[in-house]
């Protein structure tokens, strides 16, 4: 796995792990935000099979723009 796609990974896993909460049983959420978190983070998951990683030029950073929008 190249360097790119490791990097694309842990910010991926990161956006996950800091999620996990929404999804707890004692989380709380109503139904309808679980459901809103539930969606965001299928988007997550589905991101290395739909999306290229991108860096800003010049820069070891990611370009965040295809990451989808996380919930209020």
């Amino acid at each position: 796995m190249n360097v790119e796609l490791r990097i694309f990974r842990a910010v991926r896993n990161k956006k996950l792990l800091d999620s996990d909460w929404t999804q707890a049983p004692d989380s709380p959420l109503s139904d309808t935000k679980k459901k809103e978190w539930a969606t965001y983070r299928q988007a997550l998951r589905d991101l290395t099979k739909t999306t290229t990683p991108k860096f800003l030029s010049n820069s070891p950073k990611l370009d965040e723009s295809d990451f989808p929008t996380k919930p209020s």
